[in-house]
């Protein structure tokens, strides 16, 4: 059984606050942006765990991206952006304290810092700007690369593609041709990725919906090995998406909904092909450094951040707002 525990440190912060304004150039792309919150005291090292997400109501209203502690203490939000924005896709880089989001079509990167005087935004920096949506974004785990997914000519189809984290031109990975591609994430190695392919939006269409793990040539992106995991007709878990990867182990949590279940969030196990429930219901999971904990959306049946103790499920509510999005632990 889970054991819930509600934590309301979000909501009713310690009565020392900070407010901090920056404005960085038009040439940024972003004008007038402005960031609030309580900073955290000086950091031991490492500064680890937090936890980045963001909130916003869509349409003409402004986005926030937030970085936290895992506890749900000593929020801070470094980012607004301006209003008709459509931001998501956040993912930490594993150093450098950086922040890799997707805005309207272009793939961006928060650096900000970690000081006795609190955190602050540094820069904020195009890495590229691409002609179509770009729908999902992970950061490799030494921080180089990037792995993505984007909207091509043909509405109906998607591709992958992996980029420097220094921008550059993106390279589409042969050996995955244009397909429907909902996710793509690397996995514990800079030379693995895996993707979800297919959609099955409606689970009474019987459309075929698979994780794949595709191993990589370093030099060029082309698809050595590719490994199917897992099929949702098989398998009765529809409505997948949200890959994420472990750090400690080769498994990936993925996002689904059984027939005639909520949705929640599932472990498959990249040598076995077990699938193992984590918890429901759920969704949007993200793994801690060490894999002992997860961040995740929805417990409540709303847009809440919750946090799971892997060991002893005990959960822990961060939130008590709706519509956050893409929750993801440091990795």
């Amino acid at each position: 059984m889970t054991n819930y525990i509600k934590r309301e440190k979000l909501v009713n912060p310690h009565s020392r606050t900070l407010a901090i304004a920056m404005t960085l150039t038009t040439a940024l792309g972003i004008s007038a942006i402005s960031y609030a919150g309580k900073p955290p005291p000086p950091p031991p090292e490492p500064y680890n765990p937090q936890i980045t997400y963001f909130t916003g109501q869509g349409g003409n209203s402004t986005y926030n991206l937030n970085v936290t502690n895992a506890d749900g203490t000593d929020l801070v939000s470094l980012l607004t952006t301006p209003s008709k924005t459509v931001v998501w896709g956040l993912k930490f880089a594993p150093t450098g304290n950086r922040i890799v989001f997707i805005e309207n079509h272009s793939i961006n990167v928060l650096t900000y810092a970690v000081s006795a005087q609190g955190v602050t935004t540094t820069s904020v920096k195009t890495l590229t700007t691409q002609p179509y949506n770009v729908l999902h974004v992970d950061v490799s785990p030494d921080g180089t690369e990037l792995v993505f997914v984007e909207d091509t000519a043909n509405p109906n189809l998607s591709a992958v593609y992996v980029m420097s984290m220094s921008g550059g031109q993106p390279t589409q990975i042969t050996g995955l041709p244009p397909d429907v591609y909902t996710d793509a994430v690397w996995t514990r190695s800079n030379t693995r990725i895996a993707v979800i392919q297919g959609c099955s939006c409606d689970q009474t269409a019987g459309k075929t919906e698979t994780i794949q793990t595709a191993d990589l040539d370093p030099t060029n992106y082309s698809v050595i090995n590719l490994q199917p995991l897992l099929t949702n007709t098989a398998s009765n878990l529809y409505q997948i998406y949200r890959l994420e990867s472990a750090h400690t182990v080769d498994s990936l949590l993925f996002t689904a909904t059984p027939t005639g279940s909520p949705t929640g969030i599932y472990k498959i196990d990249i040598g076995t092909q077990s699938v193992t429930p984590v918890i429901s219901p759920g969704d949007d999971a993200s793994y801690s450094a060490d894999d002992s904990m997860i961040v995740f959306r929805g417990h409540d049946g709303t847009g809440n951040l919750f946090t799971l103790n892997v060991s002893t499920n005990v959960v822990i509510q961060l939130t008590s707002k709706v519509n956050l999005g893409a929750p993801d632990f440091l990795p």
